[in-house]
């Protein structure tokens, strides 16, 4: 998938632009209905996060947050703003 462009021209790199593997930092989000779930289960801006891997057919992403590993569908992951 690739990054998309916001209206002033910056990247906005999401979890799915991640390789396996890859690290990064949250940015922030880009759905507020998406971003209560994700601060509940402890996705929060300024963490450093790692894709582990990707389960076949599109379904949910293992990321890795810290010492804590974490599923999201692919919709959470794409609201996953990244720096």
């Amino acid at each position: 998938m690739q990054a998309l462009r916001d209206e002033v021209g910056h990247m906005n790199r999401t979890v799915l632009d991640l390789k396996i593997g890859e690290e990064a930092v949250i940015k922030d989000f880009q759905e507020a209905s998406v971003a209560c779930k994700l601060l509940t289960i402890g996705i929060v801006p300024d963490t450093r996060i790692a894709l582990i891997r990707k389960a076949p057919f599109g379904g949910a992403l293992c990321l890795k947050l810290g010492q804590t590993f974490v599923a999201v569908r692919k919709n959470e992951a794409k609201a996953i703003r990244l720096l």
